[in-house]
């Protein structure tokens, strides 16, 4: 009966593994589309990756308009590169299926007009994003007037309960009520988030 007792919590405990397995394989297969799709601009296809609650608050065609206007006035942006670095266990809610990623996005900000060419300018965004990323992940690059940030962030990855159909959405500071909004507080404490 013992034995019988060990193998049955020894199947439960490789299923669990399997499961977890499947989902965060899932979730990177999503995530590398969506990373892509970030990388080439092609913000329709980023859209389409999102988390569809969020399309309660904004409109799709809104939001790929944001992403749109997010160049110009003299700013260009590039993401250069995503290292995923952790995919949480997924916990589901109310039919719904939660999991936390962090990863690390180095991007590129080029200024272009000649506004912000001006040394007080350049040092005062420099100081906004020494403040925002830390002194160690900003690098000013004077021969075109840019800026590497490495960021550490994290997103939620959430599908319906048993589908691989993942999306996603930022977990940014300064988003507070919107992550309050939308991810349920039971996913918040298991995902250890602080609001």
């Amino acid at each position: 009966m013992k034995q019988l007792t060990i193998l049955l919590g020894l199947m439960c405990l490789v299923v669990s593994a399997r499961a977890q397995f499947d989902a965060s394989h899932t979730i990177q297969q999503r995530l590398n589309e969506y990373f892509e799709a970030t990388k080439a601009k092609d913000w329709p296809k980023v859209v389409d990756l999102l988390y569809p609650k969020l399309f309660t608050l904004m409109e799709k065609e809104a939001m790929v308009q944001m992403f749109q206007d997010l160049e110009g006035n003299g700013v260009e942006f590039e993401m250069k590169t995503f290292e995923l670095r952790r995919i949480s266990k997924a916990y589901v809610h109310e039919g719904e299926a939660f999991a936390l990623v962090d990863y690390s996005a180095l991007m590129n900000i080029r200024f272009t007009s000649e506004a912000y060419k001006d040394t007080s300018i350049t040092e005062m965004i420099r100081q906004n994003y020494v403040a925002s990323y830390g002194a160690e992940n900003v690098q000013y690059l004077a021969e075109d007037n840019s800026f590497d940030i490495r960021a550490e962030k994290a997103l939620f990855a959430i599908a319906p309960e048993d589908s691989e159909d993942w999306s996603f959405m930022e977990s940014d500071p300064g988003q507070e009520s919107l992550i309050v909004s939308l991810i349920p507080e039971e996913i918040r404490e298991k995902l250890q988030m602080k609001e």
